[in-house]
């Protein structure tokens, strides 16, 4: 059974659950983009529950910009829908301004500042008007740029350039935030504003979309996970339900090597950790059952938790 298997049958879901009965925030339905012969998402259906922080992860080309591109209607679905703050596929545009979205990296003006750049992007903001410097003034504030706000756009460094694009993400409240890779360029001090800034928007109940590569952000900030890989959605659902069913048992015993050829005879995933034996499928008294009838002393038997890389991990070497 692989791990995705073993994570649906104890709880895990292929499609996101919020855990509440509110309506989500964003609808996929059996969503599919092909490019020629090159099937970028392939069937994908996923909810973002209200009020989530949701981790998008996948290996490089597994699909995660192009979801998100559909999700925003930046690019058409080949097949499936979107819905999107309530509303379906052909009326995305008037979700768009309760969504705020940094997608491939931010564009701007190079030869403006970035607080200029910042004005021409507010004027833009159908909830905004008359006098725009206070909430451009307050993003700038928010990411940590008010001192390079007069700067022009050019000089900014790659981290400071991926500051000004969330500053323009954030210029009005926004009900869903839609994030790409936002701490690409960052040092560790950026990497921290950008953790803080979305554990502001979850405790103001903003739904926040998360693509990332550093597993470890994503388990620090998000309360829910979607897997891509090839495309397809491998899991979903509460990060901590998923990692709960992933863990490991550690079985301490008089002898971890005839304890793991016993364990292995009887067809379990078994390994040893630390002159322990650590075993995947986490099912207690059939463990120790096997290893008491093997003849095996049983010292002392408790869950480990298993980490998001952990997990991360054995789902895509299986899709590999």
């Amino acid at each position: 059974m692989s791990v995705a298997e073993e994570i649906r049958t104890s709880g895990g879901r292929g499609a996101a659950s919020s855990g509440t009965d509110s309506e989500p925030a964003a609808r996929l339905r059996d969503l599919r983009k092909t490019y020629g012969s090159v099937t970028a998402v392939d069937g994908v259906d996923l909810d973002l529950p209200a009020g989530a922080v949701v981790g998008l992860l996948g290996p490089n080309g597994s699909g995660k910009t192009t979801l998100i591109r559909m999700l925003l209607g930046l690019t058409s679905p080949t097949a499936g829908r979107v819905e999107l703050l309530g509303r379906d596929g052909t009326e995305l545009e008037k979700a768009l301004p309760d969504v705020g979205a940094l997608v491939e990296g931010p564009g701007f003006h190079p030869f403006l500042s970035g607080r200029d750049n910042l004005l021409r992007a507010a004027a833009c903001e159908p909830r905004l008007e008359g006098d725009l410097r206070a909430p451009v003034d307050a993003a700038l504030e928010r990411v940590g740029l008010t001192e390079a706000a007069r700067r022009r756009y050019r000089g900014y460094s790659l981290g400071m350039k991926q500051r000004l694009g969330l500053a323009a993400a954030l210029l009005v409240p926004r009900r869903l935030v839609v994030l790409d890779e936002p701490t690409n360029g960052l040092d560790p001090a950026g990497t921290r504003d950008v953790r803080r800034v979305i554990a502001e928007l979850h405790e103001a109940g903003t739904t926040v979309l998360l693509s990332s590569h550093l597993l470890a952000e994503v388990e620090a900030v998000c309360t829910h996970v979607a897997v891509l890989a090839r495309g397809s959605l491998l899991i979903s659902g509460e990060l901590s339900r998923l990692l709960a069913s992933d863990g490991e048992l550690a079985v301490t015993v008089d002898d971890p090597a005839r304890g793991l050829a016993a364990l292995r005879a009887e067809g379990f995933r078994a390994y040893l950790r630390d002159d322990a034996l650590a075993v995947t499928e986490v099912d207690p008294p059939a463990v120790v059952a096997a290893l008491v009838h093997a003849g095996i002393g049983v010292w002392e038997v408790s869950r480990r938790r298993a980490h998001l890389e952990e997990l991360f991990a054995r789902l895509t070497e299986e899709d590999a």
